[in-house]
């Protein structure tokens, strides 16, 4: 199975978890938010024997009182690939398992949340986590993943962290037989703040 696949579907949700975690059933980390405020967060990605090393920036170019629209750009081996621009309903609290890519088929439950205090960008921050499982179907790969956010209403756009590890079952084209590829990836912020446009 490619690795750049592989690689793709970590994004489609590593990425929306981005923007869909919550911190109690009415947190909305978007509703303090201004335009011009950004998080980039460093990708570790293990898959295959591979590393492979990315960035994602998250910025919030637009808000009104009732929704955010955020720009997500990944940047990996020099390759930029701008998400679409995602709508955020900042009238109600975020379900991380509404949020899941176009296509995908199958479940995303909260399995475990509690608090913890977390080193993120060199100061030590309060956080909430909550642990997710999922279970499912996306353009042809099987997907069993579990996911850990940690998150901080004092860091600029809340994700403090993401940690995810999964195993992914797709068709190899060239032997006509089905594998497993197991992946480990982390999101860690390396910059927060506002760049007013």
């Amino acid at each position: 199975m490619p690795i750049r696949t592989i690689f793709a579907a970590t994004i489609l949700f590593a990425v929306p978890m981005l923007a869909r975690t919550a911190e109690n059933d009415d947190f909305n980390p978007y509703k303090a938010a201004k335009v011009g405020d950004y998080a980039t967060y460093k990708l570790n990605t293990k898959v295959a024997g591979n590393n492979i090393p990315g960035v994602i920036t998250q910025s919030v170019i637009e808000k009104t009182e009732k929704e955010a629209k955020l720009k997500v750009v990944s940047s990996v081996n020099g390759m930029d690939v701008a998400g679409p621009i995602q709508t955020i309903d900042l009238t109600k609290p975020y379900d991380p398992t509404k949020g899941l890519p176009p296509g995908f088929e199958g479940t995303m439950k909260k399995v475990k949340d509690g608090k913890e205090k977390l080193k993120v960008m060199g100061k030590d921050y309060d956080t909430t986590w909550n642990a997710y499982d999922l279970d499912g179907k996306i353009s042809g790969m099987e997907i069993k993943s579990s996911i850990k956010v940690w998150f901080s209403k004092d860091i600029a756009l809340g994700v403090a962290k993401v940690e995810m590890t999964a195993e992914i079952k797709a068709l190899n084209t060239e032997t006509s037989k089905l594998e497993t590829t197991k992946l480990e990836m982390t999101m860690e912020p390396t910059e927060a703040g506002n760049k007013k446009p």
